[in-house]
C-alpha cells in the first residue's frame, strides 16, 4: 500500500508540473512567403542575362518586361547592335526613318518605340515570326541574322523565370 501510495505522488507531482500554473514561453513561428514575386524575379533573370552580355539594356530592363515583345527586341539587339553595343542615338535595333536611322534621346523611349513598330506590323499580319520578318524588318534578308535572333529568343526561353 505504501509503494502504491508513493507511486500516486510520483505520478501526480509529473502531473502538477504539467499544469503549472506558470507560464511556457515560446518562440514565435515566423512563417515567410517563399513564392516569389514573379515581376522580380522576371527583371532579375533578364538583367543578369543582359548583364551577363555587357549591355546597356539591363539598366532598363524594368522598361523592357513591361513590352510584349521584350524577347524579340532583345534578339534583334544582338543582332542589329550586339546588345545595344554599337548603336546610335539609343537605337539599338537598326530602326530606320524618313531621314535615315531613327534617334531616340533614352533606352526606354528606344524601347518602346521597337515594341511598338513590331505591334503595327503585326497588326498587319506580318512580322508574326523572325523569318517572317526577312525581307521587311531586315533586307534583304540574312541568314546570319535569323539564326542569330532564334538562338537568343531559345536562350531568353531557357531562363528561369515567370510569365
Amino acid at each position: 500500500m505504501k509503494l502504491l501510495l508513493v507511486a500516486l505522488l510520483s505520478a501526480m507531482s509529473g502531473v502538477g508540473f504539467l499544469l503549472s500554473p506558470e507560464p511556457i514561453s515560446v518562440e514565435p513561428v515566423v512563417v515567410r512567403d517563399t513564392v516569389p514575386n514573379p515581376r522580380v524575379v522576371l527583371e532579375q533573370s533578364v538583367t543578369t542575362y543582359l548583364e551577363g552580355r555587357i549591355s546597356p539594356l539591363a539598366a532598363s530592363t524594368d522598361t523592357l518586361i513591361e513590352q510584349k515583345h521584350w524577347k524579340l527586341l532583345i534578339a534583334i539587339s544582338a543582332i542589329e547592335s550586339q546588345f545595344c553595343k554599337r548603336k546610335i542615338a539609343y537605337n539599338c535595333w537598326g530602326i530606320k526613318g524618313s531621314n535615315g536611322y531613327r534617334q531616340y534621346d533614352s533606352y526606354d523611349e528606344a524601347i518602346v518605340d521597337a515594341n511598338a513598330l513590331i505591334e503595327r506590323w503585326q497588326a498587319k499580319g506580318k512580322w508574326l515570326t523572325p523569318e517572317s520578318m526577312l525581307g521587311s524588318y531586315v533586307v534583304p534578308g540574312s541568314a546570319n541574322w535569323l539564326y542569330t535572333v532564334k538562338s537568343v529568343l531559345k536562350e531568353l526561353d531557357g531562363l528561369v523565370i515567370y510569365p
